[in-house]
Formats: structure tokens, sequence, C-alpha cells
């Protein structure tokens, strides 16, 4: 169960995102938060695993998880997720697929689950869960959008300060391989960025 804090964490979240019109959807959207669920996630436990067949909507509370792409037999670092933001795999809530990704928690976490059945639910009645929709599918494109751009525009060394400056723990979490291949860079240029900016 939720406590009170988290709730309201919860409900902030929710309401910095949706744009509601009267008191009806007001009401519509403290229905929709009354239905996560708390859960605790241990250390390299799953959210959500390779072709799942449901998917919920997260919000994470406290603790970072990163999304991985499944391609062949590699797997690669798609995005991370930091308390106070949505994670959700976009295959299974979005397009009702099931999901080519993974995520596993780099710490401990609590996270509020929405379960598919009450999201799928509140899209069908219209309202809050399609405005909900419309926010989870311009978060995940916005994400993409700035993730390449600044992958594009900007060299090894400022997309690690970047990455650092969201997850400063990063470098304790994760092997210098999978970041290095999320940065789109060598290993080589992380440990040379890395020792310019005094990390190595």
């Amino acid at each position: 169960m939720l406590s009170q804090k988290e709730v309201e964490r919860l409900h902030y979240g929710l309401r910095s995102h949706i744009e509601l019109q009267n008191d009806i959807e007001v009401q519509a959207l403290n229905d929709l938060s009354s239905k996560f669920i708390l859960r605790t996630i241990r250390t390299g436990e799953s959210l959500w695993d390779l072709n799942s067949a449901t998917g919920d909507l997260h919000f994470i509370l406290d603790g970072t998880f990163t999304e991985y792409l499944k391609r062949g037999t590699k797997s690669f670092i798609l995005r991370f997720y930091r308390p106070g933001k949505f994670a959700f795999s976009e295959d299974l809530l979005l397009y009702s697929k099931n999901s080519d990704t993974y995520s596993k928690a780099l710490s401990e976490a609590r996270v509020a689950s929405l379960p598919s059945v009450h999201f799928q639910n509140a899209l069908r009645q219209g309202g809050v869960g399609v405005k909900l929709m419309e926010v989870l599918i311009n978060l995940s494109m916005t994400e993409y959008r700035n993730s390449t751009y600044h992958m594009l525009q900007t060299s090894g060394t400022n997309r690690i300060h970047a990455a650092l400056e969201q997850f400063p723990d990063l470098l304790h979490l994760i092997p210098r391989r999978e970041l290095a291949d999320y940065l789109g860079i060598s290993r080589a240029s992380l440990f040379r960025s890395l020792k310019e900016i005094g990390h190595e």
C-alpha cells in the first residue's frame, strides 16, 4: 500500500503531465491514482521482461532502472529511468505487442505500478485515460528526439558529462562496455573522456 507521501508524489507526477478540464476529470485521475500498487524491486530484478505479453505503467518513486533492447544475442541500453519518471514498455502499453525490450533495476527501488487492465479500462472510458495515453506517447517521442539530437551534436566527453549529471552513480552501476555502447563511442574514447574529467 502506498503511503500518503507516495500517493502525493504519484498524483503530482500525473498532474504535472495531464491538463484537467473539470472536477469530473480530477476525480477520474484520483480514482486512477488509487489503483497503483506499490512494489519494492531488488537490484537486478526486472520491471518487465523480454517478450512479456502484458504491460503495466510504472512510476519510479526511488531507484534507477535501465531499459535494454535485444538484437540477436546482444542487448543494448536504450534508456534510463530515474525517480519521478514514468517507465513502461512502449510495445506492451502503447501498441499491444510483445515487448522486444526488458528493464532491470540498477539499485533497490520502489515503484508504483498501474496494472495493464486498469490502464486499458481508463483508456476505453476516454477522458483522463486518453489524455494519459497521449502524454506517454509524447514523452516517449520527445525523449527519443532529444536523445538522438544530443548524441549527434555533442562530443563523447559532453555526452558523459550529461549522463553523469542525470545519474551520478552511473559509473558504479553499469559496466564500461555498456556505457560506451549507450553513448555511441568506443571504449577507448570512453576511458580517455573519463580520464579528462577526472573519473578514472
